[in-house]
């Protein structure tokens, strides 16, 4: 088992003893750096800066060349990746930041990606015999050898296919991603982890990295010239940012089979790379089975599923008591807006505080034990978690225990969300809900209005999820 372990701890020169300990993990920090290396460095393209990054992060990189020792000292603490559990704490993962949209990215995984693409390249005798890491040329650019792979990490079908070829007998075995939260979202330091990571130390963080990063080399083709910082920029900070649709843009990218065929290719090159590994023998009909189960749950479970901002990452306050648990699956799910806040939310910054507003109504003036809905979606691109999956809420009078109450924040009585808002909900939360056995395949869905004396969804809205498949009449 200790063979699949992933966990990357660097070697690294004298200088980066200084390395800063206390250094806000956010993205903006990130893109400062690399702003201050296309400064220095104004002829290099965007894909060379990352492999200078990427270098930088090696034994025998002479930062001198081209980082300050404080610049180099930066990025070994922003891309030294480590999944670590100090003794009496919870798990906790370094080398990541918060990025602008509430999401958090394992820088690594992205610099890796946008260098070296998302699949595995497999070069057994150069894995084997050529691991030396590269120095920087001055010539070429950050490597000798023009977009070196030799530097890149353990790609997403090799995660993937070794976390299912060491299961290969329970291939039912729901793929565990764990997310987790920051001690602060305004002075991010520390990200803890919500639970155990898996055997590959698989993290949502590792994969937002790597998507995030799939998706910016794609931007970096296009268009060459364009500077990584502002390509960072306009990813992420954009109004509405580009980020919180990774999961559906990365999908895009796939082709039919695609990423099942980079699983089976990645388990085999690792099984030739460490033939004392433990792997499984597996014959080529349970190889394909593997890796068509492999891609069939990360799409289902992860792409095919709206990203959920937990309460923690908003600042939910505690629920007052004891939260009474549901039995799901469910039957029905309720639609709602929010009405006050009557203008829909388009950053993670203004959604949260909405969503503290919302609980501080419900819990204060109204007396309930916490924010009343199920779910709330934003206009920024994400769903905000209320009472989740597990906890009855208080959003359809009578209703509270058969069903999840989803709202969309605004007041749309004369207008609706945006398109790609209504297909969070109607196209990938309703389904991913299915298939992961919260509501019942034959499930109903129905405006508040339709059980409760009250003008919500508003007319327009309701007009609108009329159309929705398993919408139920009155």
């Amino acid at each position: 088992m200790a063979a699949y372990r992933l966990i990357c701890i660097f070697i690294l020169p004298a200088c980066f003893s200084a390395a800063p300990s206390h250094t806000i993990m956010k993205m903006d920090t990130f893109t400062d750096l690399i702003q201050e290396l296309e400064s220095s460095l104004p002829e290099w393209p965007a894909r060379d800066v990352a492999e200078l990054l990427l270098s930088s992060n090696t034994k025998q990189f002479q930062s001198h060349q081209y980082l300050s020792d404080r610049q180099a000292a930066l990025a070994h603490v922003l891309l030294s990746e480590k999944v670590i559990r100090l003794e009496g704490m919870p798990w906790q993962q370094q080398g990541v930041v918060l990025a602008p949209d509430g999401s958090t990215v394992a820088l690594r995984s992205l610099v890796d990606t946008v260098v070296c693409g998302w699949k595995a390249k497999c070069d057994v005798k150069k894995l084997k015999n050529d691991t030396r890491d590269v120095e920087p040329s001055k010539d070429t650019g950050p490597s000798q050898e023009p977009h070196s792979h030799t530097m890149c990490r353990i790609s997403l079908p090799s995660v993937l296919g070794l976390h299912f070829a060491s299961l290969k007998d329970s291939l039912q075995v729901p793929l565990y991603v764990p997310d987790g939260c920051w001690d602060s979202t305004t002075n991010p330091k520390t990200f803890q982890l919500h639970g155990a990571p898996s055997i590959t130390d698989l993290t949502l963080a590792n994969f937002n990295g790597v998507l995030d990063g799939a998706l910016l080399r794609e931007m970096m083709i296009i268009n060459e010239t364009q500077k990584m910082s502002d390509l960072l920029h306009s990813y992420y900070g954009g109004i509405p940012a580009r980020s919180p649709y990774r999961r559906q843009n990365f999908q895009a990218l796939l082709e039919k089979g695609e990423l099942g065929d980079a699983i089976g290719k990645a388990i085999e090159c690792y099984k030739k790379q460490y033939p004392g590994s433990g792997l499984p023998n597996m014959t080529e009909e349970e190889l394909k089975e593997t890796t068509a189960a492999a891609a069939k749950q990360f799409e289902q479970q992860y792409l095919d599923c709206p990203a959920v901002i937990p309460r923690c990452q908003w600042g939910a306050k505690p629920y007052k008591g004891t939260p009474t648990l549901l039995g799901f699956p469910l039957q029905h799910i309720y639609i709602h807006h929010t009405y006050e806040p009557s203008r829909p939310c388009l950053s993670f910054k203004d959604c949260s505080a909405d969503m503290r507003s919302m609980q501080r109504f419900h819990q204060e003036d109204r007396g309930w034990d916490d924010i009343g809905y199920s779910f709330v979606v934003g206009s920024d691109g994400y769903l905000y978690e209320g009472r989740g999956w597990l906890w009855v809420g208080a959003h359809t009078k009578g209703h509270n225990s058969i069903g999840y109450g989803v709202s969309f924040i605004g007041n749309f009585m004369a207008s609706v969300p945006e398109d790609p808002i209504l297909s969070l909900v109607r196209d990938r939360f309703l389904s991913c809900a299915v298939v992961s056995g919260y509501i019942t395949s034959n499930y109903t869905v129905q405006g508040h209005r339709q059980v409760v004396k009250t003008s919500c969804p508003g007319d327009a809205l309701f007009q609108k999820i009329s159309a929705w498949k398993n919408f139920k009449e009155s």
